[in-house]
């Protein structure tokens, strides 16, 4: 008797088992959801939607990502209801999606989302040029060529289609590495900015008489073009009574690095100078790299490292002695960041005593200001006497590159010297020798080599915000120019 009814107990809890537990609903609890519309798919600019929902019980909604898209109200319940699905503008130059996930008690149910990127279309004047584009590089096939797609283009080989300009190589094209443009109807060509390519083939275009290029050309092995076709390297402004007679251009490095036929590095540890923070270091530290030529400017980087700031410090190995002196810069913002192009006696006698010409001096704290000075045994930044002027600009001198120069004059007048300073072309500060022939205060006779430097901190950059490094504070040099007068 006590056997069967055990067996009894197991027979009723086995039966038991097979019913539906409240997590498995029945057919009779599933949630039906319909929308009136299959998904939602909007255009690049901030969009609305109204979006009707049919259901035969309650559900709720939110979007996967709520960064772009929001959505009201938070659900409904049985019936036909409206939700307002509010879509951010995309500025991420690419297409984004998600979804609206609504759910049940029943389960869940989603609707996508999608919204295009802003398309630009790329304006290209030759017709033939434009249809070879368009026909190559038009991945998403919409009939145009955007910003985009252009970027993404490495090689462009456009032989015999009739061409007759292509101005936009220049710009839109700028980093491809090969070129073919042969047996067209081309007149001109301009490849200024185009200091990657490799290869080009202009042959074949019998009206092609000049290929502009870039300062310093000397032509790639890979080049070839008509001979009637000439290489014309930019004019370069010269100021009135000098000569061009040393440059820098940054167009050409086989190393990447600055060429050590111009150029030293000068090494220190942190506090070195002007209780500064950065470790000077010779360009290259492992993977460290705080100064590169590349895509025509040389760039010097400050890079943080554990505990370590490292940047560069790089020097001309010729000197000058009056002239007209510039480079064109492009300089870092950032609290603690004090870039500088100055210049110090290529024979050491010590400082002050040699001289030192500050041509420029920026600290990114404060970013519109130039600073301008001079240093002698009588008056220096030691005693606070020092000769020095600031500007105060309408704009912050990092957003774009500027000209900063120097004219370095003997005798100019009543026999004295004098040193003019110069922003874009513009005289913001003159210095004068006080007393003829007197070393102590006036030092400026002998010659000074240039230094192009970014310190971090210290007496003049000031406290540093770390926050600066989450991206390489990096001042870009365009180039370099000395110009004297020809006797």
């Amino acid at each position: 008797m006590a056997r069967l009814f055990i067996s009894l107990i197991i027979s009723l809890l086995a039966a038991g088992c097979g019913k539906p537990g409240p997590d498995v609903p029945s057919d009779e609890a599933k949630v039906n959801l319909t929308f009136s519309c299959e998904s939602i798919d909007v255009s690049y600019e901030a969009a609305q939607q109204v979006i009707t929902v049919t259901a035969d019980g309650d559900w709720g909604v939110a979007p996967e990502d709520k960064s772009w898209v929001s959505v009201s109200p938070s659900g409904g319940s049985k019936g036909t209801s409206d939700i307002l699905v509010k879509i951010a503008e995309n500025n991420s130059g690419d297409v984004r999606e998600t979804s609206l996930v609504f759910r049940t008690k029943s389960g869940n149910h989603t609707l996508p989302v999608r919204q295009n990127y802003d398309v630009e279309e790329v304006a290209i004047s030759d017709a033939a040029f434009r249809k070879y584009l368009t026909g190559a590089f038009d991945a998403d096939k919409d009939g145009i060529l955007s910003t985009k797609e252009a970027a993404a283009v490495t090689e462009i080989k456009a032989s015999g289609l009739g061409i007759k300009a292509m101005p936009e190589l220049n710009t839109v094209f700028r980093d491809i590495t090969y070129l073919d443009c042969s047996d067209n109807l081309l007149t001109e060509l301009d490849i200024t900015n185009m200091m990657k390519l490799e290869t080009m083939n202009a042959t074949g275009n019998p009206d092609l008489k000049k290929i502009y290029v870039w300062t310093g050309f000397v032509a790639p092995a890979g080049f070839s073009k008509p001979e009637t076709a000439e290489y014309v390297e930019p004019e370069i402004p010269t100021p009135a009574g000098y000569s061009l007679v040393w440059q820098e251009e940054f167009n050409e490095s086989a190393t990447g690095l600055p060429d050590p036929k111009k150029w030293w590095y000068e090494t220190a540890e942190p506090g070195w100078v002007n209780n500064e923070l950065q470790t000077y270091i010779a360009g290259k530290k492992g993977d460290i790299v705080t100064a590169d030529v590349s895509d025509g400017t040389l760039k010097i980087r400050a890079i943080k490292d554990g505990n370590r700031v490292y940047s560069a410090r790089v020097n001309t190995n010729e000197g000058w002695t009056y002239g007209y002196f510039e480079a064109r810069l492009k300089l870092p913002k950032g609290k603690g960041t004090w870039p500088a192009f100055w210049m110090m006696p290529t024979v050491w006698s010590g400082w002050p005593q040699g001289g030192e010409i500050d041509i420029m001096e920026h600290v990114g704290s404060i970013d519109n200001r130039a600073s301008f000075a001079l240093h002698t045994q009588e008056k220096n930044g030691m005693n606070g006497r020092n000769w020095h002027s600031t500007h105060f600009f309408d704009y912050p001198l990092s957003n774009d590159f500027h000209t900063y120069g120097v004219e370095w004059c003997q005798e100019e007048e009543n026999g004295k010297d004098c040193i003019r300073f110069f922003v874009d072309g513009v005289e913001y500060a003159t210095a004068w020798e006080n007393k003829i022939g007197d070393h102590d205060s006036w030092p400026f006779y002998k010659p000074h080599y240039f230094i192009l430097n970014l310190a971090i901190g210290g007496n003049m950059g000031g406290k540093v915000d770390d926050a600066i490094f989450n991206q390489n504070r990096i001042m870009y040099v365009d180039w370099v120019r000395v110009y004297q007068r020809q006797e």
